[in-house]
């Protein structure tokens, strides 16, 4: 017996070591006792759960980190909730202080409840069902959905794209978006492919040949305007000189839950657009929201603080250490960071793989990195809408007239935003931006994403 108490209080603090504030909510706990002896406590599934464990001492305070009088685990829900029984017999009066331990998504959380008292004691346990509790997300423009329901989902299994959850962009965004990236979106084999169970978005520069003459993607095309599905080079008006990918989902919501585990892009003048994007186009002011943006330069130092908000960023280095989130409202820079929350890292954040989060509410929006929360907008004091449904977007874009600012020194910016010629002088640096592109690491690599309702 003494054993079998250490080795639980081993484990405990050996769990303790993994706890970390995230966006993982353990739901309110249950308990039910028996007139006849036995008591029950319970809550419950949440996606992601994978196992409840419960420590609770009867009229006697517990410390945090030991175990129990009475305790147990469990790994398996039951019927729609993870349950825990106990043969111990309660009456009314007593006290049950308790501590408990959730594992999801690979991370350990606990609770420390409130005490609870024994008010009414049960004939019998009541009968669980999977039942609905309304969620305030809605889907599919205002269909009702339960809480913690998986509204949207994919694990890139298999050898290709499901076209019934994403539409694939394909059309040309340089001569009509306001960003006017330096890339084209096509919906190609070789810009958007599944390899080892993994969504790869991928960017790649073209030859000399295909940055004249004219683009034709009429055949499919996903734009609203003419020069976004056909572009006719004019002089220094050049055709797209990237090809790359973009893919949409087909279900749109309003808040919600978002996870995505992904690797991000790497090289010069390469961003990632992992984002909510207004399903409605129709509107003066379309919303969008970085769930995670950060550029894909190793580093990206400004020489004038004036061009963006340098009061967030180390020695005013805004390249890939530099994480942001947040509703976008403003097109142009500084008053466009001023928005958004970030996060500092000491090495790039393409180097590894990491689960990016948004916790989205009616109120205010948080955002994580691996179940850390680094930020969060209070919506109210917004005056944009930031209160419609949106759909989950994942690409890759390069360059643009609004992403890189003047004045950055990396390998040096061979653009001026406001320059005529930008896209034609894009493509005069290719000889040097593209010897800091790497093939698969400098696509967007996606594991899985998931969407839950809140």
């Amino acid at each position: 017996m003494r054993v079998n108490r250490i080795l639980s209080r081993i484990l405990c603090i050996v769990f303790l070591i993994y706890v970390v504030k995230g966006s993982y909510v353990i739901p309110p706990l249950k308990l039910e006792a028996l007139k006849k002896g036995g008591f029950r406590v319970y809550f419950p599934d949440v996606p992601d759960t994978a196992l409840f464990a419960f420590h609770a001492n009867i009229n006697d305070e517990i410390r945090t980190q030991l175990p129990g009088n009475i305790n147990g685990e469990t790994r398996t829900p039951t019927n729609g909730f993870w349950i825990l029984e106990f043969n111990d017999k309660l009456k009314q009066g007593d006290v049950v202080n308790y501590w408990m331990n959730v594992n999801a998504n690979r991370l350990v959380y606990r609770k420390n409840g409130d005490p609870i008292k024994i008010i009414r004691l049960l004939d019998e346990y009541t009968e669980l069902r999977n039942r609905c509790d309304p969620a305030s997300t809605v889907i599919n423009a205002g269909k009702s959905t339960c809480l913690y329901n998986v509204i949207f989902q994919d694990k890139f299994e298999g050898t290709a794209l499901n076209t019934m959850l994403w539409k694939v962009e394909h059309k040309i965004p340089t001569y009509s978006e306001p960003n006017s990236p330096f890339n084209s979106y096509e919906n190609r084999e070789d810009t958007r492919f599944i390899k080892d169970n993994k969504l790869h978005l991928k960017p790649n520069a073209v030859a000399e040949a295909e940055v004249r003459g004219t683009l034709n993607l009429r055949d499919g095309c996903t734009g609203t305007k003419e020069t976004e599905c056909f572009y006719e080079q004019r002089s220094s008006f050049l055709l797209p000189p990237v090809k790359s990918a973009k893919i949409v989902s087909k279900t749109s919501f309003k808040y919600g839950k978002v996870e995505i585990r992904a690797q991000l892009p790497r090289g010069d003048w390469i961003f990632p657009i992992i984002q909510l994007e207004s399903a409605q186009k129709d509107i003066a002011n379309p919303s969008k929201i970085w769930i995670a943006y950060s550029r894909g330069n190793t580093k990206l130092i400004m020489s004038d603080p004036n061009d963006i908000d340098v009061r967030k960023f180390s020695d005013n280095d805004i390249g890939g250490r530099l994480l942001l989130s947040g509703p976008v409202a403003e097109v142009e820079e500084p008053e466009r960071s001023r928005r958004l929350v970030h996060k500092y890292a000491n090495q790039p954040f393409f180097d590894d793989y990491h689960i990016y989060g948004l916790l989205w509410t009616k109120n205010e929006m948080r955002f994580y990195i691996d179940s850390e929360e680094y930020g969060s907008v209070d919506l109210k004091s917004l005056t944009e809408n930031f209160d419609r449904e949106c759909v989950l977007s994942l690409g890759v874009g390069v360059g643009g007239l609004f992403d890189f600012p003047e004045g950055v020194s990396s390998n040096q910016k061979p653009w001026k935003n406001e320059d005529r010629n930008a896209i034609k002088r894009f493509f005069e640096g290719k000889p040097t931006w593209l010897q800091t592109w790497d093939d698969e690491r400098s696509c967007l690599i996606v594991d899985y994403v998931q969407v839950t309702a809140v």
